[in-house]
């Protein structure tokens, strides 16, 4: 007997690109990286328009659905009248500038990690976190060796998000290629071409802030 699907077998429903990105913040969520309503997440939108879909403000990622997007232009004003009451991520700036400054990425995920947010911390002074010689490092687009030097930049957390990315900005467009960025106290930024390259740079911080934290707790010189 063939295995084949007959005509009239329903045919697996395709999900959207929003759907997509749905089941990875709660794939974020199930790993404690998404605390109470914080982070947020974004899309460009399809077929070459200009602007992206960003998560709704307030809302619980773990119940995150495909509906609670909305589309704002790359300055962060929300497109569409029928969306014009709700309100976008305090933070639609920011995910703004790395659209802006890396034209090739598709999706930036803003995550609120423990590990994350205590690196944070400890290295705010520093102004950025130096990560070298882990072959987890491979994990991020480009990098094919573990004799790498990574510098992962540190910003002070700031309420205006117009100073905080004018902050920013000139770090990104000098530093590339870049990754990601640390707020302090705050959580992680990272980015991709595909939303799978964006989840697998997600996992990839995320491990080497856990190795981090545990080398200091040995007193390994590099990170202490």
């Amino acid at each position: 007997m063939s295995s084949s699907l007959s005509p009239l077998s329903p045919q697996p429903a395709h999900k959207t690109p929003l759907e997509d990105l749905t089941d990875v913040i709660h794939f974020l969520h199930a790993r404690g990286w998404t605390p109470a309503t914080s982070s947020n997440f974004s899309c460009r939108l399809p077929d070459g328009q200009a602007g992206f879909s960003i998560s709704v403000s307030g809302l619980d990622k773990g119940t995150l659905t495909a509906q609670d997007f909305l589309d704002v232009d790359l300055s962060g004003q929300v497109i569409r009248p029928a969306q014009a009451h709700l309100r976008p991520s305090a933070e639609t700036l920011l995910h703004a500038l790395v659209y802006q400054q890396f034209p090739a990425a598709q999706v930036v995920l803003h995550t609120h990690s423990v590990n994350g947010t205590v690196l944070s911390k400890l290295y705010e002074a520093e102004q950025g976190l130096l990560l070298k010689d882990f072959e987890v490092l491979k994990g991020l687009e480009g990098i094919s060796t573990h004799q790498t030097e990574l510098w992962l930049p540190i910003f002070g957390n700031h309420q205006d998000m117009t100073v905080l990315a004018g902050q920013i900005e000139p770090v990104l467009r000098q530093q590339k290629p870049a990754f990601g960025f640390l707020l302090a106290g705050h959580g992680l930024y990272t980015w991709g071409n595909t939303l799978a390259q964006a989840k697998r740079h997600v996992e990839v911080f995320e491990f080497l802030f856990e190795c981090v934290l545990k080398l200091r707790s040995h007193g390994y010189p590099d990170y202490s």
